[in-house]
């Protein structure tokens, strides 16, 4: 089945790509893990301007065609605990959508609450923090308080998997155009077999992954957005593992773009639960679903 979306989808979307594009969405996730939040908060306040946070609760396929290109252009903050409280908390939702920032945790699924020193909201109340994190601009923030909220999880779960597409995709785009132009042995090195196959493996990934999220944005299925983040978390994974290989110590530097990718691509891996929990999670669902026949 082809998921393909509407005119005026695309339209929202290549709003927010254009309003990311210009805002150098890399430049502000340098600046947010250099102590400096102000380019990222003003990427947020412009997204809000065009409405993306207005849609949280009503429309999970224009918010994933959404997460996917701040995945893209690595805008920093905590996007999917915010667009997933505004989803649960409705007397939330008008400040969420005018700007505001939230987060939240669901221990022990997702037990820390991201970016909580520049949240005004949150679900939780934070004891400690921060801890470390693989992702500099991705602050974690211990909680109390946290109860099980299904609908919390499965936002937030669906909209880290879009955002993880995106992120996956600028990867392998920019491993694409690394390809054609490093030369080794006389050669590009995009014109050897076994780097083709490196990169065409990490593209079906992609591909494979980014129906099933926009299914369960359709669906709004538990089963069907555990599929979604575990299959999404693998290709971004496997597009991340594949850009570091095939560029070398570059991609490990601080200062090549491709680190900034890297490093959200290993914090969202697991965050909001795992491959392994949301495919333990997609059996337990497929198990108590009612049999056909």
């Amino acid at each position: 089945m082809r998921f393909a979306l509407t005119g005026e989808q695309r339209d929202f979307r290549d709003a927010v790509d254009s309003l990311l594009r210009d805002a150098d969405g890399i430049a502000a996730a340098r600046a947010w893990a250099a102590g400096d939040t102000k380019p990222g908060l003003e990427i947020w306040r412009g997204l809000a301007g065009i409405g993306m946070h207005s849609l949280a609760g009503e429309y999970p396929v224009e918010l994933c065609a959404a997460m996917e290109r701040v995945g893209y252009h690595a805008a920093p903050g905590p996007y999917p605990e915010s667009l997933a409280v505004a989803t649960v908390r409705p007397d939330w939702r008008e400040r969420i959508a005018a700007g505001a920032i939230a987060t939240a945790a669901m221990p022990p699924v997702a037990p820390w609450a991201p970016n909580a020193d520049v949240a005004s909201l949150c679900l939780s109340v934070t004891v400690a923090g921060p801890a470390a994190s693989l992702d500099p601009t991705r602050s974690l923030f211990a909680v109390e308080g946290a109860s099980p909220n299904e609908l919390l999880l499965d936002t937030a779960a669906l909209l880290t998997a879009a955002q993880l597409l995106g992120l996956g995709q600028a990867a392998l785009d920019m491993t694409v155009a690394y390809a054609k132009q490093r030369v080794q042995y006389g050669r590009v090195i995009g014109e050897y077999q076994a780097v083709k196959h490196r990169l065409a493996d990490a593209h079906t990934g992609l591909e494979f992954a980014r129906p099933l999220v926009f299914a369960a944005a359709l669906s709004s299925d538990s089963g069907d957005i555990s599929a979604a983040k575990a299959a999404a978390s693998d290709a971004a994974y496997r597009a991340a593992r594949a850009a570091l290989q095939l560029h070398g110590a570059i991609g490990y530097t601080d200062e090549y773009d491709l680190s900034v990718f890297f490093k959200k691509i290993r914090a969202l891996h697991s965050a909001w639960g795992s491959p392994s929990f949301h495919r333990e999670r997609l059996l337990h669902h497929i198990a108590r679903s009612p049999r056909v026949g």
